[in-house]
This record gives structure tokens, sequence and C-alpha cells, in this order.
């Protein structure tokens, strides 16, 4: 992994980094600790919503992010005498080849962030992940369930979306079509109406 400067971080870009994309976790520590559960209690936003990112003030955010982009996770206690840092993000090691993931300290605090450089476009699907929090005196770090994802800027995704009809032929080279209905068969006369026509005729031919 690649050293990522502390000041990067904070105050901006450098030569290196196309951008850095703040993604900040407004954390309910006390509701967290009595309900021993994150996700009704975490409010994520980041700083680039212009570009299309979606979900602020959930617990489930879609960052828009590019390649040599930098995304950086703080988190911030509700209560300011309670005590909170990102423990962990969570990324499945598939996604490896997208992001180059660590961990620092804002020199001279002791603020733990976490950054993520991102190596090339990310994939059509987005890259999800989940964030683990050091809540309060709670011995074991505290998991978001639901995932928040970083995800290509919507042009691009437009660009790697198949186009409308293509997948279905794609995963069904061999269906067959469907077969033409069936002409219906012309309806007996009911017997009631056998006997009305019957009737019929004989006045008539009185």
């Amino acid at each position: 992994m690649s050293e990522v400067d502390s000041a990067t971080a904070r105050s901006g870009p450098d030569a290196d980094t196309k951008r850095v994309i703040t993604v900040m976790g407004l954390l309910d520590v006390v509701g967290a600790l009595s309900e021993d559960a994150l996700d009704s209690d975490l409010y994520l936003f980041d700083n680039n919503g212009a570009a299309g990112s979606s979900g602020h003030g959930t617990s489930c955010l879609k960052t828009c992010a590019d390649a040599e982009d930098l995304v950086v996770w703080e988190v911030m206690p509700l209560e300011c005498e309670a005590f909170a840092r990102i423990d962990d993000v969570l990324i499945d090691e598939q996604y490896a080849p997208y992001i180059d993931l660590e961990s620092g300290v804002y020199a001279p605090t002791s603020v733990v962030y976490w950054a993520a450089r991102i190596l090339k476009p990310l994939p059509p699907e987005g890259v999800p992940y989940r964030l683990a929090f050091r809540v309060g005196s709670r011995p074991e770090p505290l998991i978001a369930e639901a995932s928040s994802f970083l995800v290509s800027p919507p042009a691009e995704r437009a660009e790697l979306a198949p186009e409308p009809g293509t997948e279905i032929a794609d995963a069904a080279p061999d269906a067959k079509p469907a077969p033409a209905p069936k002409a219906s068969a012309p309806k007996k006369p009911s017997a009631t109406s056998e006997a009305d026509d019957g009737d019929s005729s004989k006045g008539a031919r009185k």
C-alpha cells in the first residue's frame, strides 16, 4: 500500500491525487451503545454530491469516485464527550485491484482516519464496504449492518451498462420464441339455443 500523507488527507490533493473526497460519519454513540447496533444511529455524508453521490444522511452512502481520487473516512460523535473512532473499513479482497486502503493519524492529534486511493475506474456494481467503529468503552467494535458503496460517476456507469435488451439475449441465446396463440374453435350452440330456434321456426311456418 502506498502511504497517504496526513496533510493530503486533510488539506487537499497532492501530485498523485486528482481529488480528495471526505466521507464523514456522524455517530450517535449513546444510541449505538444502548441498542448495541449502528444502523439507526449512523448518518453518512460526503462532499461529492455535485458529482452524483447519494444516500446522504443514511447509513448506506453511495460515494462517486474515479481513478486517482482519494476517499477519506472520518467520524464525528454527536456527543462531544463521547469516544468514537473508525476501527476498520471492511472491503472484500476481490476489489483489491481497484483500491489501495490504509489508515493513519492526523498529526499531532490522535484522530484516526481511513483512506482509499482509487487505482482505476470502479466496476459497474461499485465497491461495497462496511464501517466498523470503536465506541465508548465497548470492548469489541460495532459493525454497520448495511453496506455503503464507492461507485463510478453516473456518466461512466452509463457507458459501462449493457444496452437495453442485450442482457436478456446474452443470458438466454437458445431461448425459443413463444408459440403463436391457437385459433379458438367455434362454440357449439347450447341446447337451450337450439330449442329456442326450433320454436321460432315453428312459429314462422304457422
